[in-house]
């Protein structure tokens, strides 16, 4: 990771803002600036993961570093999460969990 790293982020930001500037955005676009934001947090969560899952990165912390990261991730994470059951709740109200049923009933099935 290092610079690359880092300039990758920095685009994934620039195109976050871009997003969000665009005057009176129309259901597309704000469909659009959905697949940034979350394309960005994947790519995001790839890197902590990488980082979390090396010791000798990990070790470079100390305790109140790594427990200043713990909390906001912890934090990031349990809000995302109610906001997911929250959203895919309002779409099983709309009857999108009748469409996901067929879909996957459509689906042929080979041997």
């Amino acid at each position: 990771m290092g610079e690359r790293w880092i300039q990758e982020c920095a685009e994934h930001l620039k195109q976050i803002k871009e997003a969000l500037v665009a005057e009176d955005p129309d259901r597309l676009d704000l469909v659009k600036a959905m697949h940034t934001a979350l394309l960005a947090l994947n790519h995001s969560v790839w890197g902590w993961l990488q980082y979390v899952n090396n010791p000798d990165i990990m070790g470079k912390f100390d305790r109140g570093e790594l427990d200043e990261i713990s909390g906001f991730l912890n934090k990031f994470a349990e809000d995302f999460i109610e906001y997911d059951i929250k959203v895919t709740k309002d779409g099983m109200k709309k009857g999108l969990s009748e469409v996901r049923q067929r879909e996957q009933d459509q689906q042929l099935f080979y041997v």
